[in-house]
């Protein structure tokens, strides 16, 4: 269902509880009195309400046909093509609604999420991509970008890695994609042999070395994660997940000030992670830096709002900052999240 602020954009009074074949037969009334282009587009909407797709399409076309420039007739009308699987048509519609419609239109959401299926549906994923990127820049929180992003990621990173261990099994690269699909597969033991094979193979490889650290550091071989993560990070020192694995290590030894050095690298290179500001906020607690772990409290929670060690350690944070007022905040937050509000 489209959002009643874009609905009253288009020139349509709706509520969700209106009868929508009521709704239709009124705009086919005004067009049949005058067969404008916006009487059309309303007409195009009203179809579109109902699901009724191919007859939207008819009523978008006409508009278009005689007002070439009504943006959003090009949207819903690349929509509904969408919807009935034509996504050639679909995406000259939409990126027709994305030349024409303002920078700032309300349907711009609309326009890059549609944008991103389409061209995801057309196997051009790294375009669709970008689409979505756009729109989850300006709205963060949009969850049905966000599941398209996420899954679109992984199928198309899962396509990439097994062309590699099919094309170049006998390589570093397919090595270390075997040992991911051995990990995968609950084959731990076997994930660590196919790495270290990728790793030997070659040596300034950035990743198997941190998945060996990883791997040896889950099941508590605590001098071998080191040693493999120190080597790791001698050819890349900038290596997001062996300093993540390192800072993790750190902590695990009570050492919190080679944990930060670590973490604060992996922040740089993993901002959209939670477990980097959670372990960076373990840090400055064990460290006495109060304002710090806040913040990086407050960074954890702003990835993820539901998140209950994030919320924890905030107080924690806070309460050695000494900050009533805003552990007070904290726990009303806390509570609108838990009830859903």
């Amino acid at each position: 269902m489209l959002a009643p602020l874009l609905l009253a954009a288009l020139g349509m009074a709706f509520s969700p509880w209106q009868d929508l074949a009521a709704v239709e037969r009124e705009a086919t009334q005004e067009v049949r009195a005058q067969p404008s282009a916006v009487n059309w587009q309303k007409l195009g909407l009203s179809r579109y309400l109902r699901n009724n797709y191919p007859s939207a399409i008819d009523a978008f076309r006409e508009a278009l046909r005689r007002d070439a420039s009504l943006w959003t007739s090009h949207l819903f009308l690349g929509i509904s093509l969408y919807r009935t699987n034509q996504f050639s048509s679909a995406l000259t519609s939409l990126e027709n609604a994305n030349r024409l419609a303002p920078s700032v239109a309300q349907g711009r959401d609309d326009i890059d999420y549609w944008l991103g299926a389409t061209l995801i549906a057309l196997h051009q994923p790294i375009k669709g991509l970008q689409a979505l990127e756009r729109l989850i820049g300006r709205n963060p929180r949009h969850s049905e970008a966000l599941q398209l992003a996420t899954e679109t990621y992984a199928e198309t990173a899962s396509a990439l890695w097994n062309r590699v261990a099919e094309r170049a099994f006998e390589t570093a690269a397919g090595q270390e994609v075997h040992g991911y699909a051995l990990e995968s597969d609950g084959n731990p033991s076997g994930a660590l042999a196919a790495f270290r094979h990728s790793r030997d193979m070659d040596p300034k490889r950035t990743g198997p070395g941190a998945a060996i650290g990883r791997l040896l550091l889950s099941s508590g071989q605590i001098e071998a994660a080191r040693e493999a993560l120190g080597k790791e990070l001698q050819y890349n020192p900038t290596s997001p997940e062996a300093n993540l694995y390192a800072g993790l290590l750190a902590l695990r030894e009570n050492e919190p000030a080679l944990a930060e050095k670590a973490l604060k690298v992996a922040s740089v290179w993993l901002p959209q992670s939670e477990e980097v500001p959670l372990a960076l906020c373990q840090a400055y607690l064990a460290l006495g830096d109060a304002v710090n772990a806040a913040a990086a409290a407050r960074k954890a929670i702003a990835i993820d709002g539901g998140s209950g060690a994030a919320h924890d350690l905030l107080m924690s944070a806070l309460a050695a900052e000494g900050d009533g007022a805003a552990l007070e905040a904290e726990k009303r937050r806390w509570l609108r999240q838990t009830q859903g509000r």
